[in-house]
């Protein structure tokens, strides 16, 4: 299984904003919402986000006998250096509301803690940040009618700070930004086709399905309602071990066969082998997919001009949705 990303997001004062509770027989208190419930994130890189109202279930109010451990989050200054509030001692408190995740911070009565008093009540410090990961399954991938995506996020896997902060921190350019574009053209692929068309997609595991994860498992499961079929050829050699792994990642998914063909095949000799007319290849290694070698030169021109690319990076792998049968329409 892939492992979890840390991921940062901000919510600015305009959506929900910092207060300060000060009373004369206690010591001042932070207090917030951060995330907000159902409410569409700004653009976070061609996609905006939402956090289901279900999505801190499993992290919020953990007991200390959970296998995982009890809830042990903390509260930063700008996600670094010492803490000012933590869940296990009470000076952290997060329940869920209604409106989101609320949070509570009790200072402690120290420079730092005097500091972040003083800042937030002069209005210096108005926004909120925290930190997460996503549990594997716990995301829906979706596309609007303008052909935005949207990612909803129904459950959070790990909870690591809550943070006050003196500016945004945007989510830089993660591996799942960067498969946005082949999964929006996969969908729109399969989306222009007629349900129950009975397209063949084959869906690479690593540096692929392993980029995003909660990205292509929707797309999987949208593949599937619509008629078609989702096979993994990879080209890791055919261990128990392998096997195991890649089955539980598509644990819950509609996959109809996996294979692996090891170094020394190609996928489309692999997939013949196994009587799998591919049609649609979602992949970063396309020199993987075609042999050469026991084609004629015209053929592999053929599949050569029939092989589509999507930047995961400037200079790194690309993520190719290959359409390989005759006269079958380009991906875009």
């Amino acid at each position: 299984m892939p492992d979890m990303e840390i991921e940062r997001r901000y919510v600015p004062a305009g959506v929900e904003p910092i207060e300060l509770e000060e009373r004369s027989a206690a010591s001042p208190t932070i207090k917030g919402i951060s995330p907000p419930f159902n409410s569409k994130s700004e653009d976070l890189g061609n996609f905006r986000e939402v956090f289901a109202p279900t999505a801190f279930d499993k992290i919020v109010g953990r007991h200390r006998n959970d296998p995982r451990g009890g809830m042990d989050v903390v509260a930063l200054f700008d996600h670094v250096g010492q803490p000012i509030g933590r869940t296990t001692n009470d000076t952290l408190k997060l329940a869920i509301s209604e409106r989101g995740l609320a949070y509570s911070i009790s200072p402690p009565d120290t420079t730092l803690g005097r500091d972040i008093v003083t800042l937030v009540r002069r209005g210096d410090l108005y926004g909120a940040s925290f930190a997460f990961s996503v549990a594997p399954g716990g995301e829906q991938w979706t596309q609007e009618a303008d052909g935005s995506a949207v990612r909803t996020i129904n459950e959070v896997g790990n909870l690591y700070d809550v943070s006050v902060v003196t500016r945004p921190a945007y989510p830089q350019s993660s591996a799942a930004i960067r498969s946005l574009d082949a999964w929006k053209a996969a969908v729109k692929q399969i989306q222009q086709r007629a349900e129950n068309s009975g397209l063949v997609i084959s869906l690479d595991y690593d540096r692929t399905f392993t980029a995003a994860p909660g990205m292509w498992r929707s797309f999987v499961e949208l593949a599937s309602e619509r008629g078609n079929s989702v096979v993994c050829i990879s080209r890791r050699e055919e261990t128990e071990q392998n096997v195991d792994e890649i089955r539980s990642a598509f644990s819950g998914l509609d996959i109809k066969e996996i294979v692996l063909c090891g170094s020394a095949t190609q996928k489309r000799d692999a997939a013949a082998n196994r009587g799998i007319a591919v049609d649609v290849w979602i992949d970063d290694y396309p020199e993987g997919i075609v042999a050469t070698e026991s084609r004629s030169s015209a053929d592999a021109e053929s599949d050569k001009r029939r092989r589509w690319s999507y930047a995961l990076t400037a200079a790194a792998a690309r993520l190719v949705s290959a359409r390989l049968k005759v006269n079958a329409p380009r991906i875009k």
